[in-house]
C-alpha cells in the first residue's frame, strides 16, 4: 500500500495531518494508535497540557527566535525528538527509515523501537550520530548485548532504555482484538519486529520484557557501550533520583502514552516534582500527549530540556512519508517559535516557569 501523497505542505496543523493519516491507516492499526477502549491516559495527558495557560510579554525584541537546543552534547534545530513506536511499517514501506529521513530533514534526533520493523544498521545509515535506540531489558541477555552492539556500529548516539512496562498490560476487548489482528501481520517478514526477526533461532519468549530486571542490571546495561543510557518512563522522583544514581545520562517523564498503567499520572502533572528532585544533574525530557507547539512550550517551561513525540511523527507518516514526518515536526517547530515570540522568549534558555499562569484555585 502506497500512503505518500502531494499535498502535505498544505496540512496546518497535527489536527489534519491526523485527519489526512486515519484515512489510510489499516483499522486495527488505528484502534491500537488511538488506545481503543482505554484511552483514559492519553486524553488525560493531552487535557493536562492544554489546561495550563501562558501568559504573553509586552515589548521584547523577538524579531529573531531560535528554537534550537543541546540534547546529551548534540545541538538540534528544536527541542522535538521523535518517539519509538512499533508497527510503522503498517502505514508506509519505508517504516523507521522514513521516519528517520524525515527527522533528519528537520535537524533533529529519531528514536528506534527495539520492536521496530527497520533494523539498527538500516536507520544508522540513514541517521548516524543523531539516532537513539530504544531497548527493552529483555529474558535473553545476550539479544540485548547484541542490539546495543549492531546501534553502536551503526551510529546512534544513546541507548534509550523503557523502564515502565516490565510486563504486558491485561488490554480490554478492543485492544485485544486490534492486537489479535496486528500479530497475524507481525509474523510476516514485511511487518515483523526486527527483534523478533533476527532472533527466530532464539526459544520462544526470549525477547520478551524480563519482569525481574532491577536498578542493579544498570550497571550491566552500561558496561556494554560508552554510549550514555536514557531512562524513558520515569514518573516518580525517587526513581529520577535512582536513575541519577544509577549513572543515567537522561531520563524521560512518560506514562507511556496511555498504553501501559491506566490512569497513570499525567506527565505535565509529574513533570515539576521530578525537576525538583534532580534539577539539572541530568537531563529531563518529557512525552506523552504533546500536540502543539504551546504544549513544548508547556514542558519547556515546567523544567524539560526536550520532549519526545510519537502519534504526531506517525500520522505523519501515515500522510505522506519522510515528508510528511519533516511535515509535522516543522509544523511543531514554527508553533513554538511563535508562541515563544509571544510570550518574550527569544530563545529556548529564555523559557522559564514566569511564562505559566498561576493555576485558579
Amino acid at each position: 500500500m502506497t500512503t505518500t501523497m502531494t499535498s502535505v505542505d498544505d496540512l496546518f496543523d497535527v489536527d489534519e495531518v491526523r485527519a489526512v493519516a486515519e484515512q489510510v491507516m489499516p483499522a486495527p492499526y488505528r484502534d491500537f494508535v488511538n488506545n481503543k477502549g482505554m484511552e483514559k491516559t492519553l486524553h488525560d495527558d493531552i487535557g493536562a497540557w492544554s489546561s495550563i495557560h501562558l501568559r504573553p510579554r509586552a515589548l521584547v525584541d523577538v524579531r529573531d527566535v531560535d528554537t534550537s537546543v543541546t540534547v546529551l552534547g548534540d545541538r538540534i534545530s528544536m527541542p522535538i525528538i521523535t518517539a519509538p513506536f512499533v508497527g510503522s511499517s503498517f502505514v508506509h514501506p519505508e517504516g523507521e527509515v522514513a521516519t528517520a529521513r524525515g527527522a533528519m530533514a528537520a535537524g533533529t534526533i529519531t528514536t528506534l523501537s527495539m520492536n521496530g520493523t527497520c533494523t539498527p544498521e538500516e536507520v544508522g545509515a540513514v541517521a548516524p550520530g543523531h539516532y537513539w535506540q530504544q531497548l527493552y531489558c529483555v529474558r535473553d541477555r545476550e539479544v540485548v548485548r547484541d542490539v546495543v552492539a549492531r546501534a553502536v556500529a551503526s551510529g546512534a548516539s544513546a541507548l534509550c532504555l523503557t523502564v515502565d512496562l516490565p510486563v504486558m498490560p491485561a488490554f480490554p476487548r478492543p485492544m485485544r482484538e486490534a492486537m489479535a489482528e496486528l500479530f497475524q501481520r507481525w509474523s510476516s517478514d514485511e511487518h515483523a519486529m526486527y527483534v523478533v526477526r533476527d532472533y527466530r533461532d532464539k526459544p520462544f519468549g526470549s525477547t520478551f520484557p524480563d519482569a525481574g530486571v532491577t536498578w542493579a542490571d544498570l550497571e550491566w546495561l552500561r558496561g556494554l557501550s560508552d554510549l550514555p543510557l536514557i531512562l524513558k518512563g520515569v514518573i516518580r522522583p525517587e526513581d529520577a533520583l535512582l536513575a541519577r544514581d544509577s549513572g543515567a545520562a537522561a531520563i524521560i517523564v512518560s506514562n507511556h502514552a496511555g498504553q501501559g498503567l491506566r490512569s497513570s499520572q499525567p506527565v505535565a502533572h509529574a513533570l515539576p516534582s521530578i525537576v525538583d528532585a534532580v534539577g539539572s544533574e541530568i537531563e529531563i525530557y518529557a512525552d506523552s500527549g504533546i500536540r502543539s507547539g504551546a504544549d513544548v512550550l508547556r514542558a519547556l517551561a515546567l523544567g524539560a530540556r526536550s520532549v519526545l513525540v510519537g502519534r504526531p511523527v506517525l500520522w505523519g507518516l501515515a500522510a505522506g512519508g519522510a515528508d510528511g514526518v519533516e511535515r509535522v515536526l516543522r509544523i511543531l517547530r514554527d508553533e513554538l517559535a511563535e508562541v515563544m515570540a509571544i510570550t518574550g522568549a527569544a530563545t529556548i534558555e529564555d523559557i522559564d516557569a514566569s511564562v505559566l499562569a498561576p493555576r485558579a484555585s
